[in-house]
C-alpha cells in the first residue's frame, strides 16, 4: 500500500516541483493538494497546466481534520515563513508528519525570529524537537523524526561544502568564511515582485541583501561558526534555476589538494547525489540542474594555506524539493534516491 501525503502550498514554484516528484514516487500517493492562498476549491492542472492528465486533484485549504480524514501519514509544507509556523504544530496534533520547506523551524533559538524572519517565535519546544534536514548529515535523526526542517537552499550549497573541511579542523578556528553565491530567480518564489519583471531580471546581474540575508545564521548555526567571522553575500542570475556557491577560506596550515580529497571521500562515500569533481574540474548549473545531486569542487592558493570550494546545487531541487523527499524516503526506511534518480 503506497504512503498518503499531502502537500500545502501547491500554487509556488517549489510545490509544482515537489508534486511532480511525487507523482513519480512508486511508494507515494498524493492524497492531497493544498493552498491557502487559494479560497475554495481549484483544480491543480488550472494552476499548473503541464499536471494535466496527472494530476486530478483540487485544491483545498489546509485543515487538520480533514487530513486527518484523508489519513495521510506526511504533510510537505512549501509555504511562507509564518504560515508554516502556525500550521505545524496543528497538523502534528493530528498525528501526522510534516515536511516543512520554510524557515520557521530551522533555527533553534526562538529569539532569532523576530530579528531575521520578522516574526515572535514561541514554539520553543517545537524548535527543539525539529530535525534539521540536510541528508547527507542527519539521516539518523531524520528517520526517526515527525518534523523535518528542511534547509534553505543557499544553506544546503554552503554548508554541504563547508562541514567536511570545518569538521576535520582543517579550516582556522575564528578566521574568517566568505560565502559569494549566485542563484536563479525561482528562488525568490513565485510572488509578483517588480523586481522580479522580465525586463529588470533579463540582461541584468545583482548582489541582494549582502550581510543581512537570513540564511547566513542558519548557516553559521549548522557549521557551529561565529555569524561576526561570517559573510554572506547572494546574486540574482538572469535564469530560471540553480545554485552556485563560492566560498574563501583560510586553512589551519598548509594542505594538499589530495589532503582535501580524501575528507571529502571520508565524509561523502555511499551518499548518492554529492558528487565531488576534486581539483581538476568546476561545477556548472547545467549538470546539476533538473536533478538531486550537488557537485563539489576546490582550488588551493598561498602555498595550500587558503581554500577556493565550488559548489552547484538545483535550488527547487536539491535546494528544496529533492532534498524534501529524500528526506521523506529516509524517514519511511527507503533508498534515499527512490524517486530522484
Amino acid at each position: 500500500m503506497k504512503i498518503r501525503v499531502g502537500v500545502v502550498g501547491i500554487s509556488g514554484y517549489v510545490g509544482l516541483e515537489l508534486v511532480k516528484l511525487i507523482l513519480q514516487h512508486p511508494e507515494i500517493e498524493l492524497a492531497a493538494a493544498m493552498d491557502a492562498a487559494e479560497t475554495g476549491e481549484k483544480p491543480v492542472d488550472e494552476i499548473h497546466p503541464r499536471l494535466r492528465g496527472a494530476c486530478k486533484l483540487s485544491t483545498f485549504q489546509p485543515d487538520k481534520d480533514r487530513m486527518a480524514e484523508l489519513k495521510l501519514d506526511t504533510v510537505f509544507l512549501c509555504t511562507p515563513d509564518k504560515v508554516s509556523y502556525e500550521l505545524v504544530p496543528k497538523i502534528l496534533s493530528a498525528g501526522i508528519r510534516v515536511i516543512d520547506l520554510s524557515g520557521s523551524y530551522r533555527l533553534k533559538d526562538t529569539a532569532s525570529y523576530s530579528s531575521w524572519y520578522g516574526f515572535h517565535h514561541a514554539n520553543d519546544n517545537l524548535l527543539k524537537s525539529a530535525v534539521y534536514g540536510l541528508s547527507e548529515w542527519n539521516a539518523k535523526a531524520i528517520a526517526s523524526a515527525s518534523l523535518i526542517a528542511n534547509p534553505g537552499c543557499y544553506p544546503t550549497s554552503v554548508t554541504l561544502a563547508l562541514l567536511p573541511l570545518i569538521r576535520a579542523g582543517m579550516i582556522e578556528t575564528g578566521s574568517d568564511i566568505f560565502c559569494d553565491s549566485k542563484s536563479g530567480v525561482t528562488g525568490a518564489g513565485r510572488g509578483v515582485k517588480p523586481e522580479l519583471m522580465f525586463s529588470e531580471v533579463t540582461e541584468n546581474f545583482r548582489p541582494y541583501s549582502p550581510i543581512t540575508h537570513r540564511h547566513a545564521p542558519e548557516m553559521c548555526q549548522e557549521l557551529e561558526w561565529d555569524l561576526n567571522n561570517f559573510t554572506f553575500v547572494p546574486h540574482l542570475l538572469p535564469i530560471n534555476r540553480g545554485i552556485i556557491s563560492t566560498m574563501y577560506v583560510q586553512l589551519h596550515q598548509p594542505l594538499s589538494s589530495v589532503e582535501i580529497g580524501a575528507e571529502y571521500e571520508k565524509r561523502y562515500t555511499g551518499r548518492p547525489f554529492v558528487r565531488i569533481l576534486g581539483s581538476s574540474r568546476l561545477p556548472e548549473l547545467r549538470a546539476v540542474n533538473h536533478t538531486n545531486f550537488c557537485d563539489l569542487a576546490w582550488r588551493l592558493s598561498h602555498g595550500g594555506r587558503r581554500a577556493v570550494i565550488f559548489s552547484a546545487i538545483d535550488n527547487l531541487g536539491k535546494g528544496a524539493a529533492g532534498q524534501a523527499l529524500q528526506n521523506f524516503n529516509i524517514m519511511h526506511g527507503f533508498d534515499e534516491g527512490i524517486g530522484l534518480r
